[in-house]
């Protein structure tokens, strides 16, 4: 039995906040029920282009999978009852839209309270759900300026950086901080202390991450972009073998002179002296066979892998970390495993209300006329 198996999830979340979120909480094993309406999907859908029109991005596959999936126009009266009837009997909402929306549709938390005393709901917003800048649209990047994040990144003397959107720090971090904060409060109504609102600042706990360095600023101290180095080693960097293959190296003070030894750095006052020699002795060989003579020496060392160095390992230095669906296409997988109740994928992302039919008629108790002829409405939408 997986850890979160009988909790019942209705996931509003969109793109990779919200969805990430609900997909780990899949993970687990609680039953996640997306829903999107007949003329607003998630936008992961479209997110990137495809050979075959219809297939489905590889983004949108990684944060929809383990879910059902339902179709409801949340702008219509008819569309909220049933979402609120959908609420009745289920655990948690997950939502991460722009600050109001909720609200404006008719959704808040003291509504959903209404419907169901035992409510979770987890907003996850850019910017928390109060404070000047929490109606504000905010993306990854401007997210890690605000945060202060692009601050501390990149080289000294040189500019601030993001980490872009093949990384999306503040999205990544903050789907599993939430799952974790959801799980508690999940323990909480089980306790019988009722129902919460869950507060997810993705600008909060990014600066939260990196909260030392604000406190040393605060003191006084200078706080610069350092790029690869790091004041408790001498030399750390990354360095290009003679096979093309880049080698991570960090060199601690307790082994800097044995280091210099072994390649005549010379004289280690002389600025420079010994990332040269490091530099020439890595570009000389292997990156293999170079990782192995610092290691040999007492020197954290490392390849720097590409994306097929990590395919080339999977199952072998690493194991859970992407999957294949039961399609046999490659998803990002579990940021961890549970040995006793083991992560898996069990089904697919869904098609746009692929189970609204089911949903309705399992969990909100509608007949199949009543489905129909809200079908029929606009108000629901099915696959099939």
């Amino acid at each position: 039995m997986r850890l979160l198996e009988g909790c019942r999830v209705l996931d509003l979340g969109i793109i990779t906040a919200g969805a990430a979120t609900a997909a780990l909480l899949a993970d687990f094993g609680a039953e996640v029920i997306k829903v999107e309406s007949p003329t607003y999907r998630d936008p992961f859908r479209a997110w990137s282009a495809q050979d075959e029109p219809d297939a489905m991005p590889p983004l949108f596959r990684a944060t929809n999978r383990n879910k059902r999936a339902i179709s409801i126009d949340l702008k219509r009266p008819e569309g909220q009852a049933i979402f609120l009837r959908l609420v009745r009997r289920a655990d948690v909402v997950v939502e991460n839209f722009r600050r109001g929306v909720m609200e404006g549709l008719g959704l808040s938390f003291a509504r959903l309270r209404e419907a169901n005393s035992d409510i979770i709901l987890a907003s996850i917003s850019s910017q928390g759900e109060t404070g000047p800048d929490a109606g504000h649209v905010s993306y990854g990047s401007t997210l890690e300026a605000l945060s202060g994040l692009a601050w501390v990144t990149g080289y000294e003397g040189g500019k601030p950086e993001v980490s872009g959107r093949d990384v999306n720090y503040p999205d990544q971090i903050v789907a599993l901080f939430a799952a974790g904060a959801i799980a508690t409060a999940l323990r909480s109504v089980r306790n019988g202390e009722g129902g919460s609102h869950l507060d997810l600042s993705q600008r909060d706990l990014a600066a939260f991450m990196i909260g030392d360095r604000f406190a040393a600023a605060s003191q006084g101290e200078a706080v610069t972009r350092q790029g690869n180095a790091q004041h408790q080693c001498p030399l750390q960097d990354c360095f290009l073998a003679a096979d093309g293959i880049w080698v991570a190296l960090s060199v601690p003070a307790s082994v800097l002179r044995l280091l210099s030894d072994a390649l005549t750095a010379g004289d280690l006052d002389c600025p420079g002296a010994l990332r040269i020699a490091v530099a020439a002795a890595i570009a000389a060989q292997p990156a293999r066979q170079a990782v192995d003579f610092f290691l040999g020496l007492g020197v954290p060392a490392a390849l720097v892998n590409d994306g097929n160095g990590m395919m080339s390992g999977w199952g072998e230095t690493w194991q859970h970390a992407l999957q294949r669906d039961e399609q046999g296409l490659i998803v990002k997988g579990f940021p961890l495993q549970v040995d006793e109740a083991l992560l898996a994928i069990d089904r697919p992302a869904p098609q746009v209300g692929a189970d609204t039919y089911a949903v309705l008629s399992e969990i909100a108790g509608y007949s199949r006329g009543e489905i129909a002829a809200l079908a029929e409405a606009g108000i629901v939408e099915s696959a099939g």
